[in-house]
Protein backbone atom coordinates (compact mmCIF):
# COMPACT_ATOMS: atom_id res chain seq x y z
CA UNK A 1 0.00 0.00 0.00
CA UNK A 2 1.18 3.53 -0.47
CA UNK A 3 2.43 6.29 1.53
CA UNK A 4 -0.44 8.84 2.04
CA UNK A 5 0.71 12.17 1.43
CA UNK A 6 -0.15 15.66 2.49
CA UNK A 7 0.89 19.09 2.00
CA UNK A 8 4.37 20.32 3.79
CA UNK A 9 3.26 23.97 5.24
CA UNK A 10 -0.09 25.85 4.58
CA UNK A 11 -0.82 28.09 1.88
CA UNK A 12 -3.39 30.28 0.73
CA UNK A 13 -4.83 31.44 -3.00
CA UNK A 14 -7.28 34.40 -3.32
CA UNK A 15 -9.62 35.49 -6.28
CA UNK A 16 -12.71 36.29 -7.18
CA UNK A 17 -15.51 32.87 -6.68
CA UNK A 18 -16.35 31.49 -9.74
CA UNK A 19 -20.72 31.52 -9.11
CA UNK A 20 -20.46 34.11 -6.70
CA UNK A 21 -18.69 36.86 -7.57
CA UNK A 22 -16.95 37.49 -4.36
CA UNK A 23 -13.89 37.78 -3.24
CA UNK A 24 -12.65 34.66 -1.42
CA UNK A 25 -9.24 33.81 0.56
CA UNK A 26 -9.00 29.83 0.57
CA UNK A 27 -6.30 28.25 2.64
CA UNK A 28 -4.80 24.57 2.56
CA UNK A 29 -3.30 22.94 5.68
CA UNK A 30 -1.43 19.83 6.09
CA UNK A 31 -3.55 16.98 7.87
CA UNK A 32 -3.03 14.10 9.75
CA UNK A 33 -2.74 10.60 7.76
CA UNK A 34 -6.40 9.11 8.01
CA UNK A 35 -7.90 13.07 7.74
CA UNK A 36 -8.87 12.59 4.07
CA UNK A 37 -9.78 15.97 2.07
CA UNK A 38 -11.88 18.01 3.98
CA UNK A 39 -13.06 21.70 3.75
CA UNK A 40 -13.84 23.43 6.80
CA UNK A 41 -16.17 27.04 6.29
CA UNK A 42 -14.10 29.40 8.78
CA UNK A 43 -16.88 32.30 7.83
CA UNK A 44 -19.83 30.46 9.17
CA UNK A 45 -20.19 29.94 12.89
CA UNK A 46 -18.49 26.76 14.58
CA UNK A 47 -16.45 26.70 11.29
CA UNK A 48 -18.44 23.13 10.31
CA UNK A 49 -16.28 21.15 8.23
CA UNK A 50 -17.77 19.10 5.11
CA UNK A 51 -15.71 15.96 4.35
CA UNK A 52 -14.95 15.54 0.80
CA UNK A 53 -17.05 12.24 0.30
CA UNK A 54 -19.55 11.15 -2.20
CA UNK A 55 -22.11 10.91 0.63
CA UNK A 56 -22.12 14.79 1.29
CA UNK A 57 -22.30 15.57 -2.65
CA UNK A 58 -25.23 17.88 -3.14
CA UNK A 59 -25.24 18.86 -6.39
CA UNK A 60 -23.42 17.97 -9.96
CA UNK A 61 -24.97 20.69 -12.42
CA UNK A 62 -22.56 22.81 -13.78
CA UNK A 63 -20.16 22.02 -10.28
CA UNK A 64 -19.97 19.42 -7.93
CA UNK A 65 -21.35 20.96 -4.51
CA UNK A 66 -20.70 19.45 -1.07
CA UNK A 67 -22.99 19.73 1.94
CA UNK A 68 -23.27 19.14 5.51
CA UNK A 69 -26.35 20.20 7.44
CA UNK A 70 -26.18 24.15 6.55
CA UNK A 71 -22.99 24.29 5.29
CA UNK A 72 -22.15 24.02 1.55
CA UNK A 73 -18.79 24.57 -0.60
CA UNK A 74 -19.01 24.69 -4.50
CA UNK A 75 -16.95 23.94 -7.26
CA UNK A 76 -14.89 21.34 -5.02
CA UNK A 77 -14.02 19.59 -8.47
CA UNK A 78 -11.05 21.82 -9.20
CA UNK A 79 -8.70 21.40 -6.35
CA UNK A 80 -9.75 17.45 -5.67
CA UNK A 81 -8.27 17.17 -9.47
CA UNK A 82 -5.20 19.07 -8.62
CA UNK A 83 -4.73 17.13 -4.89
CA UNK A 84 -5.39 13.77 -7.26
CA UNK A 85 -3.03 14.69 -9.73
CA UNK A 86 -0.34 15.37 -6.53
CA UNK A 87 -1.40 12.34 -4.97
CA UNK A 88 -2.57 14.24 -2.17
CA UNK A 89 -4.85 12.36 0.39
CA UNK A 90 -4.98 14.61 3.53
CA UNK A 91 -5.57 18.38 3.46
CA UNK A 92 -7.81 20.84 5.32
CA UNK A 93 -9.11 23.52 3.11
Amino acid sequence: MDKQHTIIQSFSIEGIGLHTGEFITCTIHPAEPNTGIKFRRTDMPDQPIIPADVDFVMDTNRCTALKKNEAIVYTVEHIMAAFAGCKIDNAMV
